[in-house]
């Protein structure tokens, strides 16, 4: 036996002498029971911290190699996918996990990818007219500026989104970026029915927006909008909530699904950011509601309903498979006593029920194909009566091209039918 033992030293020891085996009292050698197991105690809490700071700081190592591989395979796909001029827009990956960040941090994040527009007509005659935000001096011949509004960077190399209703009448278009240079603008193609309007500038190295998803919106939702309110105070930062989702409101002639913020939203705003706590674009801002009651009612167009259509707009200049019917009309008002007044002082004094009357009809359209002649009233698109402009437009977006539909029209005083089947609108330059 290995007299070094701490047992056996302890507790025994032999007499060689006698050779009996007799009690020996043990030395005060090694650490106490106690000691022993407060230090194990202290050993397993430490390996267990250490353990979990290692296992947490793996596990976030995990997740931001797996972000990075989601949002690159997503990048692959969108460019896979979209071959095009459209496939440089930045679009966030739904496999990403959510970021929130602070207000100062999302303005400063967005702030580089929202513009300033202004547009310009020439002016006639010897005074200038004012519309929207516009200068109102000028003199015949000379550039007078028309308004003023905002847009959304959406490439690197220069396409820029905003409203229609910001460059409509316009003959010149100047954009200024956040760091105030100024670039003249090719307005690429528009979209009445979604009040959008593609621009292009010939810059690079640009700040795009990141798209968003609008259809993950909740009520309450925290936003920021950013634009040029005014037209004089370009990258104004404005915060809110989303109010409300899906709110229908008629915005020039065309009824539109908004959402609804309170984010403080004045004239210049058209056609600039909503962003969402991540910092992704949500929504361009398009109308507010005026009046001396209202107040916090601001409206953008849901970036979900229309990425398909910005994409359209930079590749083709239009929106695809769009119908089209190839007439122009007006708004008139059926005399109460006699159907043949169709639009007399005595009909508009008195009143009387409200039409649709075709002013002209574009040759080679699906119109002129149908047999629909100027002097026509459209009273009917299927079921659906029609008493105005832009209930026609409204009917009619809801049609493809090559959708076929009946029209119950008037014509000298008699009711009939016809059968339409729409074409494809393209821009006259198309």
């Amino acid at each position: 036996m290995d007299q070094n033992n701490d047992w056996y030293e302890r507790y025994s020891y032999q007499n060689t002498q006698g050779g009996a085996y007799m009690p020996r009292r043990s030395e005060k050698r090694g650490v106490r029971l106690s000691t022993l197991i407060i230090f194990t105690m202290v050993a397993v809490l430490l390996g267990g911290l250490l353990g979990g700071l290692y296992t947490r700081q793996y596990v976030a190592s995990q997740i931001t190699a797996l972000n990075a591989q989601q949002t690159q395979t997503a990048n692959n796909a969108l460019t896979e996918a979209q071959p095009s001029a459209s496939a440089g827009l930045t679009t966030a990956s739904a496999g990403s996990f959510a970021s929130t960040f602070s207000r100062a941090q999302i303005i400063e994040l967005t702030a580089p990818s929202v513009v300033g527009i202004d547009t310009y007509y020439t002016a006639s005659g010897d005074f200038g007219y004012s519309f929207g935000n516009g200068d109102n001096s000028s003199t015949d011949g000379q550039q007078a500026q028309l308004g003023s509004g905002s847009g959304i960077i959406l490439t690197s190399d220069g396409y820029i989104v905003t409203c229609k209703h910001v460059i409509d009448g316009a003959e010149t278009i100047t954009v200024i970026l956040n760091d105030d240079t100024e670039h003249e603008a090719k307005l690429i193609g528009s979209d009445s029915r979604t009040d959008l309007a593609v621009l292009k500038i010939e810059a690079t190295g640009l700040v795009p927006a990141t798209l968003g998803d609008s259809d993950m919106l909740t009520v309450g939702e925290d936003v920021i909008a950013i634009g040029n309110p005014l037209g004089e105070l370009r990258g104004t930062a404005t915060s809110g909530i989303v109010s409300a989702l899906s709110r229908e409101v008629t915005v020039g002639s065309m009824d539109m699904s908004l959402i609804q913020t309170d984010a403080a939203i004045s004239p210049g705003n058209s056609g600039g950011g909503l962003f969402n706590a991540s910092g992704s674009l949500i929504g361009i801002v398009n109308a507010k509601a005026s009046g001396s009651n209202s107040e916090g009612l601001g409206f953008a167009i849901p970036v979900s309903d229309v990425k398909t259509i910005i994409s359209n707009l930079i590749d083709h200049g239009y929106v695809l498979g769009r119908a089209y019917l190839g007439v122009y009309t007006q708004n008139v008002t059926l005399s109460s006593d006699s159907n043949n007044n169709q639009n007399g002082f005595f009909g508009n004094f008195f009143g009387g029920a409200s039409s649709v009357q075709i002013a002209q009809i574009v040759a080679g359209s699906a119109a002129e194909q149908a047999g629909l002649k100027a002097g026509d009233l459209i009273l009917k698109v299927n079921d659906t009566t029609i008493d105005s402009n832009a209930t026609l437009a409204a009917v009619i977006s809801g049609f493809n091209a090559g959708d076929t539909a009946t029209l119950t029209i008037q014509r000298d005083g008699q009711e009939q039918t016809v059968t339409v089947t729409f074409g494809e609108y393209k821009p006259a330059n198309q």
